[in-house]
């Protein structure tokens, strides 16, 4: 089988590094997508295996997503798999979150992931086959804050109902939910943790600051090891399409679950009496 081609945005550190790593060190072949072109340069060390291409995910100029996915299949002929990564985080109330900064997360968790995916599913469905790996989150399985649970509930969402879209096609889909892992996600400015509009109710409950402090560096989750991990599901003939990563993740998947059946079970007789009288 040839190579794969790899498109990762969000690819100069993390786990979007990680997997841009692990997937040319497996001898495949890389487009790294990243918001600065200073940001990510493996070329001296994979030659034509590698190519970086700069974009802003945030972007909403459809034109720039489709000009890299023209480049990478004038370079490299396909993309086999797509790993839509780009993101940050914020865990602000949703009461002092002003509308632009709730824009402005979905702009680039959610609708920056799904221009991509939208520039790279014409190539995908050409050739009858292609894997999408979403990185979503724990968070989209989970209660929290809501503006940056919410834009991970709004991907899982998203992966859920493209798999139904795009299985005739080949296309397999992915919705990957890391628990809490070793990068800079909580270093100081990656994460938003000041409120935009001051609300003193929520003041007997600050606990933003302390979360962060105690998180940085500190995660159990090693990046590597979950880079090692997708590429093996990218490898399988029946990849999962929910893939929590993290025992912590597991955790909080089968939270959900259990509060669902939990819910489902408590109304379920009311609720199944409410068609029509025969």
């Amino acid at each position: 089988m040839m190579n794969k081609v790899w498109l990762i945005t969000g690819a100069a550190r993390g786990i979007g590094r990680a997997i841009t790593e692990t997937a040319l060190q497996n001898g495949d072949n890389v487009i790294a997508v990243t918001r600065k072109y200073g940001d990510l340069d493996l070329s001296k060390q994979y030659n034509d295996c590698f190519m970086h291409c700069k974009l802003d995910i945030a972007n909403g100029n459809e034109k720039e997503f489709e000009e890299i996915v023209k480049k990478a299949v004038e370079h490299f002929g396909k993309i086999d798999i797509l790993v839509n990564n780009a993101g940050h985080g914020r865990i602000t109330n949703f009461e002092e979150t002003s509308e632009y900064n709730i824009r402005e997360i979905f702009e680039l968790n959610v609708f920056g992931l799904m221009r991509m995916t939208r520039a790279v599913l014409p190539i995908m469905r050409k050739h009858r086959r292609g894997h999408i790996f979403n990185i979503a989150s724990a968070a989209g399985y989970c209660e929290g804050p809501v503006v940056y649970h919410t834009s991970k509930y709004a991907v899982t969402g998203f992966s859920t109902c493209l798999a139904f879209e795009t299985k005739q096609f080949g296309i397999k889909v992915t919705n990957v939910a890391p628990g809490l892992f070793r990068t800079n996600f909580y270093d100081k400015g990656a994460m938003r943790i000041y409120e935009d509009i001051h609300i003193e109710d929520y003041d007997v409950n600050r606990w933003q600051n302390e979360f962060v402090k105690n998180n940085v560096n500190n995660q159990k989750g090693d990046p590597v090891k979950l880079s090692k991990l997708i590429y093996e599901v990218s490898e399988n003939v029946n990849p999962p399409l929910h893939l929590p990563i993290g025992a912590d993740a597991v955790a909080s998947v089968e939270g959900l679950i259990d509060k669902l059946n939990e819910d489902i079970s408590a109304w379920k007789e009311k609720s199944g009496k409410t068609s029509y009288d025969e």
